[in-house]
């Protein structure tokens, strides 16, 4: 017995992207991009000839997505007439009354399982599951469970649709394709069988990286052990990307803007979405100008926020020592930084401590 599997989940077509509103149609292409990264999802089930294509939950948003939206998604899958699409409802996407799940007539390959349903794939002898089953599964198949929920995580009162791994491999599943979290598991449990594509277009900073869907191969002989062999392969249109740049030895913001654009080539592309931070320290009176620095670099990226966390470059040790009003300016900041109650207080007594020492040296600050 042998299937092959196009497994993907947590697309959330027409995501709000709430934190790009302030950047004019930058929501609007992001929830294209997402269009664009069904289709390649398609092509891949195509390309790769799947038996099955898995959607784990949270294919689209419940309360942004339209009919326009559905019926798109409904011609991507009408792509692969001859492949059945197994889709489970997720805690975006939920299956209720009047949802899209159960009032729109989708395509005669598109099939929504619920808790309790069991599709059966005759060619390959393979079953896929909704939802756990009371008793074992029958070993003579290959045991499919998909689930939109956590895995072996404390099952706090706010957990999404809690499972543990263990029971899950008791009953003789061969494979559980996952979905929920945004990020990849590969070959999770003490079986290896758990896998979770992650969202295959992030949504936000806190899902960097690569995103996609796997590829999955399953080979069983009847009543025997499954093999497994799971491929990620990459269909996002953008990243999300954090990088520190250190500007130290910088005397202007184009300078600064330079060393930044050689970080960002090297860490992504011009279609990626970056959040960079400035650290580093300055001769003093030197000041970063990030609004200046992001004119500069606007067509080297989709999206490009610049935090300023350099420093003054004073010898803070040294000037402490001074017996003037430098050091002991410096000596009660100092004193008052390693009082503080948590680091966001402390960094601002450290900032006040540069601005001090500034208007003392300069007779004016730049802020």
């Amino acid at each position: 017995m042998k299937v092959k599997l196009l497994q993907f989940g947590d697309l959330h077509m027409d995501a709000p992207f709430t934190s790009l509103s302030d950047m004019e149609g930058k929501p609007s292409q992001r929830r294209l991009d997402l269009k664009k990264t069904l289709s390649r999802l398609m092509d891949l089930a195509v390309d790769e000839k799947a038996d099955l294509v898995l959607v784990c939950g949270d294919l689209y948003e419940h309360g942004y997505t339209g009919k326009s939206s559905i019926h798109y998604i409904c011609d991507q899958f009408a792509r692969v007439p001859d492949t059945p699409v197994l889709i489970i409802p997720g805690n975006h996407d939920p299956k209720l009354p009047g949802s899209y799940y159960s009032e729109h007539q989708w395509s005669s390959n598109v099939h929504i399982l619920e808790s309790g349903d069991v599709f059966e794939y005759s060619p390959a002898n393979v079953r896929v599951y909704g939802g756990l089953v009371k008793g074992p599964t029958d070993p003579s198949f290959i045991n499919i469970l998909m689930h939109h929920g956590t895995l072996d995580m404390p099952f706090a009162s706010d957990a999404f649709q809690p499972i543990s791994g263990r029971q899950v491999e008791e009953k003789g599943f061969d494979y559980c394709a996952l979905g929920h979290f945004h990020s990849k598991i590969t070959a999770g449990g003490e079986r290896g069988i758990f896998y979770n594509a992650g969202s295959p277009e992030p949504l936000g900073f806190d899902e960097p990286g690569e995103h996609g869907a796997f590829i999955t191969v399953i080979e069983k002989a009847p009543g025997g052990k499954a093999s497994i062999c799971a491929e990620f392969r990459t269909v996002c249109s953008r990243r999300y990307i954090d990088l520190t740049v250190d500007v130290s030895g910088c005397l202007n913001s184009e300078q600064a803007a330079d060393l930044i654009a050689a970080e960002m080539k090297a860490a992504g592309r011009e279609t990626d979405l970056f959040r960079i931070t400035l650290s580093g320290r300055l001769t003093a009176g030197i000041q970063m100008d990030a609004e200046e620095i992001s004119v500069k670099l606007e067509d080297a990226a989709f999206y490009l926020k610049i935090s300023d966390k350099t420093q003054p470059d004073y010898d803070l040790e040294s000037i402490s020592q001074e017996k003037g009003l430098r050091g002991v300016f410096t000596r009660k900041m100092l004193e008052r930084a390693s009082q503080a109650e948590d680091e966001e207080s402390a960094s601002m007594v450290m900032k006040a401590l540069y601005y001090g020492l500034e208007a003392i040296d300069e007779g004016k600050v730049c802020i």
